[in-house]
Formats: C-alpha cells, structure tokens, sequence
C-alpha cells in the first residue's frame, strides 16, 4: 500500500512538471475562440520577476499570451486572480493592441458568496475598459450580494491595464 502511495506521489509531481504553462488552459483556449478569430495563436509571453520595476502590477502566477493570426497581432490574454472577501479568484482579460478591454471572464470562482460578478451580462460593462478611472456603482454597476468581490475586481482592472502598459513601454510586448 505504501509503494502504490509512493508511485503515486511520484506520477503526480512529474505529471505536474511536465505540464506546459507556456499553453492555454481549455477553458482560456474557448474564451479567446469566442473573442478573436478563428485560426488564431497564443504565444506565451515571458513576464519578469515580480521584485522588479514591475512589483505593483505583477501577481504571482500571471499569465499572458500575445495573440496573432499569421502575422497580424490580434491581442493580448492575461490570466490573473482577485481577491474576494476570504478566497482569490481567477479571471481572463482580453485586450486588443490598444490595449482596451474585449472581454472578461471568470474561469475560477472559490467563495460561496459573490458569485454574481460570474454573470456575462455584469462582466461585459467592463468592455472597451481603456484605463480610466472605475467606480463601483457609479461607472460599473453595483451587484448585491457581492460588494466584496466586485470592489476587487474593480480595483484590479487598473492594476491589469496598467500591467499591459508597462509591459509595453518595457518592450516586451509590441
């Protein structure tokens, strides 16, 4: 019993390892069929460390991918997290290379409470989302039941834009 434990463990850390974080989850890979172009390609970008100039706008396990059709530059991805009242949850943003919002999904949402910020109709206010100051119940619509949430992820958008931003002006993206 103790062996098959060991196998176990073991197939499941080198499973892990073998994972390729450079690729798109299922889940991102239908969010960013619904937004771009059918045929397009997720490159992965490479983000820096967080102890960098980058330190206010980087959280740990970000995830951002340039998407192009041929050599046509469609977009950006960034896959990132928000903090909920007691739990982060997991969020895709899709810029165009203006780096405006297309669109916004919730992939993972851990809380019992506040799950009303998953719903597409209250995402979508954030479209066309370009960097400008966000104010819960004033620019975005307030949702009961989950302040919480929705402050955060408010919040949160800003930091992401100016991510894009910084990014951009550092060159790593184009």
């Amino acid at each position: 019993m103790r062996l098959l434990f060991v196998l176990f463990c073991v197939f499941s850390f080198s499973w892990a390892l073998a994972q390729d974080h450079n690729l798109l989850t299922k889940k991102e890979a239908k969010f960013v069929s619904g937004i771009f172009q059918e045929g397009s390609s997720a490159e992965a970008i490479i983000l820096p460390d967080q102890d960098n100039a980058f330190a206010g706008s980087l959280m740990a396990g970000d995830r951002a991918f340039l998407l192009r059709h041929e050599d046509l530059v469609l977009g950006y991805l960034l896959s990132t997290r928000a903090m909920g009242r007691f739990e982060y949850f997991d969020y895709l943003l899709a810029f165009a290379p203006d780096f405006s919002v297309l669109g916004l999904t919730i992939t993972v949402y851990r809380s019992s409470h506040g799950a009303a910020i998953c719903q597409k109709k209250w995402l979508s206010q954030f479209e066309d989302y370009a960097g400008e100051e966000l104010i819960l119940g004033k620019e975005i619509d307030a949702v009961a039941g989950a302040t919480i949430s929705a402050t955060a992820l408010v919040k949160d958008m800003k930091r992401c834009y100016q991510l894009m931003i910084s990014l951009k002006e550092e060159g790593i993206i184009q």
